[in-house]
């Protein structure tokens, strides 16, 4: 057990460098500030924001990237969540709270409508604060307050996890003239597409519920519904009525009554969970347009119907602002420079529907339109190069590939022992959006990562890979390290790897080089555990890298 601790200490360690990946390596920490937007939305108090600064940026002499955090769920908070950490790599990170959302002083201005329209006027104004377009309450702009770290107006990105990628698109569609800077997009898992939400193609059972986890109504080979199923009954439990004392249930619901039998039979009907909501007009359960259309044209729901059941145009007003396929076209017709990326897991959070189509539909909408970049799932060397590993159960899917109901099923990442976690993921993905943005690479696949905090400013035939193995050191004591060098001048070039206290275990320079690839191997056999450096200076430029050797 000892042993572990002492790896998975090193693991976070080298994490941590390698996050840093400068000519200074340091392990000092990142610095945040709260600070307070303007929004219509939001009134005299503005919006709540927390901005998480890098210790240094990612692109040296260009700046940083800018992120911008989308809650999960229907929740108005989000300063608090974690993200994804990308202040490690040389991100600027921002998170937020929706108006009315938080609580004291991290409380927004404005009332929460529940990802509605003022909640997307919210997110379109952290945004523009973010390309630099708009000051916050006291006046100063997003670099005004980033001290030594510029911030780069024209590499901001959303990052919407689960639900808020709903968010994400419909705001860069809906309000597509005032981000049409906005330079990429990267989802979580969101459920994109009618009834998504509900998970209504397949949902996880609720503990302790026999709920069939996939809706035999649907098909996951063709994305086609049998809604000759869609049955309604009086004694379903969809909820509760928040606005009697004490709250009451809500009786009267929409099923699929699989078995035929004209009840709802938990264990063989597909019984979905509508999103219930108190409303101007009361409290209401929104099903699915495509599952409220069909019970009210085949004259199953009761007239009048209960109040607490939606009409059709109701359900429509509903989602038409809370679902982000209704605004894929909007967002790239009003920023054709827009990149998108959705990260997907074979065992999804919510989700079961085996073609994964809240998945399919984002990514084909964005691909069918003509977005600049799409791609599902990182870049495998984006996937190693967060995990500071080999990692070759990742999935390495061409970008603008086609995919249908049943090629997405290989497409999306492992699940189980070989799983990759969230964070390593949603990082890679923004990591290599932002440098694609940087690079204008566009390439549908790659060979390593494009840019690194050095390669940036570096001359472009000056570069410096990844160790590989990395770790290294278990059943082989080798790894190589490859690098770069330009054919003019390439003998002023120094290469040298250092152990954790600063001695020298391989020097090479000069006539020991060469001029284009060079690669080394170090023999680990008679160095000791911990952190190695990797350095290659030429001409007054520095790249580092960072190695681990665990035995």
């Amino acid at each position: 057990m000892k042993a572990r601790s002492i790896m998975f200490a090193r693991l976070f360690l080298l994490a941590s460098i390698l996050s840093v990946g400068y000519s200074a390596i340091s392990l000092a920490q990142s610095s945040s500030f709260d600070t307070r937007i303007p929004s219509e939305a939001a009134g005299s108090e503005g919006l709540f924001c927390r901005v998480t600064l890098p210790l240094q940026p990612r692109y040296a002499g260009s700046g940083a990237p800018v992120i911008i955090y989308v809650q999960g769920g229907f929740s108005s908070g989000g300063a608090n969540i974690s993200g994804a950490r990308l202040d490690r790599f040389g991100f600027i990170e921002i998170r937020f709270n929706f108006p009315g959302g938080g609580i004291g002083s991290t409380k927004s201005g404005g009332t929460y409508d529940d990802r509605g329209e003022n909640c997307l006027k919210a997110l379109r104004d952290v945004a523009r604060f973010a390309l630099g377009e708009i000051p916050d309450l006291d006046g100063k702009y997003l670099g005004d307050l980033t001290g030594s770290i510029t911030p780069m107006y024209s590499n901001v990105g959303l990052a919407g996890m689960s639900n808020g990628g709903n968010a994400t698109i419909v705001t860069a569609g809906y309000h597509g003239d005032s981000l049409s800077s906005l330079a990429w997009i990267v989802n979580w898992e969101s459920p994109v597409g009618d009834g998504m939400v509900g998970a209504e193609a397949g949902a996880k059972p609720r503990p302790g519920s026999s709920n069939p986890t996939a809706n035999p109504a649907y098909n996951p080979d063709d994305g086609t519904w049998d809604l000759t199923t869609v049955a309604y009954s009086d004694t379903l439990t969809v909820g509760l009525d928040v606005t009697t004392n004490p709250p009451s249930r809500l009786h009267g619901g929409l099923y699929f009554d699989i078995n035929g039998n004209n009840t709802p039979d938990r264990g063989t009907d597909f019984i979905p969970n509508p999103l219930v909501r108190e409303m101007d007009g009361g409290v209401k359960a929104f099903y699915s347009v495509r599952a409220t259309t069909a019970a009210y044209d085949r004259g199953l729901v009761p007239s009048p119907p209960p109040p607490h059941i939606a009409t059709v145009q109701e359900t429509r007003d509903y989602w038409r602002l809370r679902n982000g396929e209704y605004w894929i076209d909007e967002a790239v017709s009003s920023n054709p420079g827009l990149m998108f990326l959705v990260v997907a897991a074979e065992q999804d959070h919510v989700q079961t529907a085996l073609d994964h189509p809240h998945v399919l539909i984002q990514y084909e909408g964005f691909r069918s339109k003509g977005a600049r970049f799409v791609r599902l799932n990182p870049d495998r060397s984006y996937v190693e190069y967060i995990s500071g590993r080999s990692v070759p159960g990742a999935v390495d899917n061409d970008a603008f590939a086609v995919f249908d109901h049943l090629s997405i099923r290989t497409a999306v990442e492992p699940s189980g022992t070989s799983g990759i976690p969230t964070y390593v993921l949603m990082a890679a993905a923004a990591c290599e959006l932002a440098d694609r943005t940087m690079s204008g690479n566009l390439s549908s696949q790659l060979g390593g990562i494009l840019l690194s905090a050095q390669t940036a400013t570096a001359p472009e035939r000056l570069r410096l890979e990844q160790n590989y193995p990395n770790p290294f050191g278990g059943s082989s004591p080798f790894t190589i390290i490859r690098f770069n060098l330009p054919a003019d001048g390439y003998r002023n070039a120094d290469f040298k790897i250092t152990d954790a206290l600063g001695r020298t275990v391989l020097h090479r320079s000069g006539r020991d080089l060469h001029p284009g690839e060079n690669s080394i191997t170090l023999n680990g056999a008679g160095l000791a555990d911990g952190i190695h450096i990797a350095r290659l200076s030429w001409e007054g430029i520095t790249l580092s890298r960072a190695m681990l050797l665990v035995r």
